[in-house]
């Protein structure tokens, strides 16, 4: 694999480096997941640092490139962007793909030409030195399989020009080499006895049927075995100028039903190259024939992929091409039998030949295709009913059938379904159709066009044909119109193309209730959604909603997105949403609308429930929000996936339900979503989720004069600013929390709030203050049943404890605490309390006890999410560091680092540098940058507000700095460490 850049080939470093450049090359314009390229660069055995290694990699991909707009991010994953003429795999098609539309015009020069020219790109096997890796090995088969046949095609059009004599040497070669090619040693046979070498012809037939018979147990197929007949018989027809001459007959006789392909056809040259793979496949009469299913929601291009696609088979079906349109999307699709009756009368028979009966006139359309190789195109189908008697039974026949739904049914065909246009494909495919209306518009104007068009074919065709056709139209005029959402779809039409009627035409074949679930689901913000927003919608139970959904994936009105823990989700195309929510508008009250909004913001809320009390062990607050259904939501979870993790999955869409709740006025629904999203945020660290669905949400609550809101609320940005590392703000929010909950009487705001202070007193070094609120809260708590919360509330007075220096206490405390959170299923404090149960013991000296914690810790540490790796690695650490295993130490608490960084948490890094400054782990000659390495953790240390960490690494770093034999360093910092710790109280 090589890179040229201006004519200078780039140098593409490590071997991991040139494997991620190689996957994202066999997805051209396509994101490909994190996990993938994770898993092609280190397989099964993945560092833990996997995902921010592989962000390194792709940062030092971009600069090698030097072009860092050519890897992007999208989604989850990452896009690299290549047009065709830069890609030589995809030259080496579209050339291949030229040569055959040469030949089919019978110009075999210049069909030579180019498939001289596309297999002149070569320099070896594909992906040669890194074709074992999985996520490449099948497009490396793929590409030398392409190879091959294009190579054949090659000696295909040299027999035909009469070179059979130059040809002798490298079908030897060739036949050795591919040994079970059977079109290889046909070219060679037919090579050799136009040299008039009959009988070395016959041999070379011998050859290869001891090869076959010897090594697979076959005899040659039966192509070869007519060929080596003729050869016996010696055939006129072997002659090159007799048999140009009867190929010339043949095609003029057959019959001709294509429609003209697009002048303009751009993009979707993997799926061209993919179906002509299936269809230039030789097989035998007697075998099924080769068909390709083309299926994709409307507009998206099928009929033109159908289309350009027989065009380019013409050559490997000269006895004709029929072509019929089924009208499957409409009220009356067209009868099977009529078909017939065209097919019929374009194969030759008279139309008062044409049987009436149905089954007689397939009978009579099968015989005709026997050993003809004709490829019959069939487009729009209703279903597989409707193309049944359509099939020809004739391996030597070739079929495409294009449909809005999946035709499942057929078995044995090769599936192909469409999607929306790279954004490449799309421009490439504006500029074709526009001629030069866009030479003068800008990058930004383009990608603006493309992007309202939501990458689809039929949109993009009507956008050019407008700017063709309205020369006075000015491009901005046209964004402009398609910006306004509203009324996009009227935006997309011109003459008879028109964007809304291709979508009602799927639409007005549904069952009332899919229609309506269509169109309700279209009124959602969430970019997709699950089985139970789909009940909730059209508050249905969850089987028949399903059923509906399928319905709707069947006609690609609905695509499903995504099967994240098992559970299928589903989402619109962009343009598809826009229709669904003017059928609802048209056909649904103002009042059908926001309550089934409400009813599936409802269910969001049942499932924040279901999360917070499993991680939780309770649910925290008083709920007045209205929930729909929660036995229903929680029967349609995977009853294996923690909940938070489906929630997790509901990141997004809970996010745009904060801003839906906000724009209908629903203060009570918005507070309690953006604060039911808390545990979440918190967990995976969904920081800018967590700050927007409280601003979102505080902006109504304080319109609407919500005080329960608005107190709820600052009690979560208390939690946001903790995180965050913002101790002095997160204790003035909860403050006023708990002031505004004093003010309307709700005392278990209050005591929520309560319970809360100790989290804020301790960083602040005020830990008998902690102890006391800790203590209180505690007690209340649990004469109010709130016997969860009690514990959170409790576990700072252990942590007080062990960092006023009674490590004893604390331990009674923390055993106290992860035994109530067994018995009530706690796995996060159990999690949290088990690393500082550990911590505890080891200030005892008790090296068991601690590990014993530790390995409790491990079993529970991703109910903490991403921060569990940092609660492990620094755990282990400080046991190793305590034992005097200083190496497992070192390596331990480094990985500590790595993890608190990547989480960009400053009291997780100094929590861990504390530790890692220990003189014991460094030798005299590491002191110097063991010394740096402190005043980082110092600098640190000081940007945030807690002044027990900050002594800690203070004393460390003067202990470096004594044993590197500078004294008045460390006597500076021994004071400086005693004056933070005298803070501590």
């Amino acid at each position: 694999m090589t890179v040229w850049r201006a004519g200078v080939p780039l140098e593409l470093g490590t071997p991991k480096g040139r494997v991620l450049l190689a996957v994202l090359l066999c997805r051209p314009g396509r994101s490909v997941a994190d996990d993938a390229l994770a898993e092609a660069i280190w397989g099964e055995e993945q560092p833990k640092s996997a995902a921010k290694n592989v962000q390194t990699y792709v940062h030092r991909l971009r600069r090698r490139l030097g072009d860092l707009g050519r890897i992007t991010r999208e989604g989850r994953g990452y896009l690299l962007r290549v047009g065709r003429d830069e890609l030589d795999a995809a030259r080496f098609e579209d050339l291949a793909g030229v040569a055959r539309a040469a030949l089919a015009a019978g110009d075999l020069d210049q069909s030579r030409r180019l498939f001289d020219e596309a297999l002149g790109l070569w320099r070896g096997p594909a992906y040669t030195g890194i074709a074992d890796v999985p996520a490449l090995a099948s497009e490396a088969a793929r590409l030398d399989e392409l190879r091959l046949g294009v190579l054949e095609e090659r000696i295909d059009v040299d027999l035909r020009l009469g070179l059979h004599s130059e040809l002798l040497g490298e079908l030897t070669a060739l036949t050795m080499e591919h040994p079970f090619r059977e079109r290889m040693w046909a070219q060679l046979m037919l090579a050799l006895y136009r040299c008039g070498r009959r009988a070395d012809a016959l041999l070379a037939y011998l050859q290869v049927r001891d090869v076959l018979a010897e090594e697979t147990g076959l005899e040659p197929g039966q192509k070869l075995r007519e060929l080596h007949r003729t050869i016996l018989g010696e055939d006129p027809a072997l002659d090159p100028a007799i048999a140009t001459e009867g190929r010339g007959r043949r095609y003029a006789g057959g019959a001709r039903m294509l429609p003209p392909a697009l002048g303009d056809f751009s993009g979707q040259q993997a799926e061209l190259a993919e179906i002509e793979a299936v269809l230039r496949e030789d097989r035998a009469a007697d075998e099924p024939a080769a068909v390709v299913t083309i299926s994709g929601p409307g507009g998206v291009g099928k009929t033109a992929l159908a289309v350009q696609a027989a065009h380019r088979l013409r050559s490997a079906y000269p006895d004709g091409q029929l072509f019929a349109a089924l009208a499957g999307a409409r009220t009356q699709p067209v009868d099977p039998a009529t078909v017939l009756g065209r097919f019929l009368r374009a194969l030759g028979v008279p139309a008062t030949a044409v049987p009436d009966d149905p089954e007689e006139r397939t009978d009579l359309y099968r015989g005709m295709l026997a050993e003809r190789r004709i490829l019959v195109v069939l487009d729009d189908a209703f279903d597989e009913e409707q193309l049944a008697p359509l099939l020809p039974a004739s391996g030597t026949c070739g079929v495409i059938a294009t449909g809005r739904v999946r035709l499942g049914g057929l078995g044995g065909a090769h599936r192909v379904e469409l999607r929306e246009m790279s954004e490449v494909d799309s421009l490439i495919m504006l500029r074709n159709s526009t001629d030069d209306r866009l030479t003068s518009a800008t990058r930004g104007e383009l990608s603006d066009l493309v992007r309202l068009c939501a990458r689809l074919p039929l949109a993009l065709r009507i956008v050019g044909s407008l700017l063709v056709s309205r020369p006075h139209w000015r491009l901005a005029d046209l964004v402009s119109r398609l910006a306004d959402e509203q009324h996009r779809l009227d935006a997309l039409r011109y003459r008879d193309l028109e964007v809304r009627a291709s979508f009602g035409l799927s639409y007005e074949g549904l069952r009332p209730d899919a229609r309506r679930l269509f169109r309700l689901l279209g009124l959602l913000e969430a970019p997709d959604f699950p089985l139970w927003a789909a009940a909730a919608a059209v508050d249905a139970e969850l089987r028949p909603a399903q059923e509906l959904l399928d319905e709707l994936v069947d006609v690609h009105l609905l695509d499903v997105t995504g099967t994240p823990n098992g559970q299928a989700r589903y989402g619109f195309h962009d343009l598809i949403r826009a229709y669904a929510r003017e059928r609802a508008e048209v056909e649904e009250s103002v009042e059908a609308r926001e309550e089934a909004v409400v009813r599936v913001l409802s269910a969001l809320l049942t499932l924040t429930d279901i999360a917070d009390r499993d991680h939780m062990g309770q649910n925290m607050f008083q709920r007045d929000a209205p929930r729909w259904r929660p036995e229903r939501v929680e029967a349609s979870l995977p009853p294996s996936v923690p909940p938070m993790e489906s929630l997790d999955s509901e990141r997004i869409p809970l996010v745009a339900g904060v801003r839906q709740a906000a724009e209908l006025g629903r203060d009570e629904l918005c507070w309690e979503l953006a604060v039911g999203g808390q545990a979440l945020f918190e967990t995976e660290r969904y920081f800018d989720d967590w700050q927007e669905c409280y601003e979102k949400a505080m902006g109504l609550a304080k319109a609407a004069g919500n005080v329960r809101g608005r107190a709820r609320l600052l009690i979560s940005m208390a939690g946001l600013r903790y995180i965050r590392r913002r101790y002095g703000p997160a204790e003035e929010s909860n403050t006023e929390a708990m002031g505004l909950f004093e003010r309307i009487g709700d005392s278990r705001g209050y005591l929520e709030a309560l319970s809360n202070a100790p989290f804020f007193l301790v960083p602040n070094g005020r830990l008998t203050e902690a102890i006391a609120a800790g203590r209180e809260a505690y007690e209340r708590l649990n004469a109010g049943g709130q016997d969860a919360a009690a514990l959170h509330a409790y576990s700072q007075v252990g942590l007080a404890h062990l960092q006023a220096g009674r490590p004893g206490v604390a331990v009674e405390v923390l055993t106290e605490i992860v035994a109530g959170a067994r018995k009530q299923g706690i796995r996060t404090l159990i999690a949290r309390d088990t690393y500082w149960l550990g911590q505890a013991q080891l200030a005892l000296g008790r090296h068991a006890e601690a590990e014993e914690a530790f390995t409790e810790l491990n079993a529970y540490a991703r109910d903490i999410g991403s921060s569990g790796a940092f609660y492990t690695a620094h755990a282990w650490g400080c046991l190793h560091l305590a034992r005097g295993e200083y190496a497992d130490a070192r390596r331990h608490l480094l990985e500590g680092v790595e993890v608190a960084r990547a989480l960009h948490d400053p009291m997780f890094e100094t929590r861990v540098l504390v530790d890692l400054l220990d003189p014991r782990l460094y030798g005299r000659p590491d002191l110097r940058a063991a010394i740096g390495q402190g005043e980082h953790a110092v600098e640190v240390a000081r940007g945030i507000d807690y002044p027990y960490l900050l002594a800690g690494v203070l004393e460390k770093l003067a202990r470096l700095q004594a044993a590197a034999g500078d004294d008045t360093a460390a006597r500076h910092l021994t004071d400086e460490a005693a004056a933070v710790g005298a803070k501590i109280r």
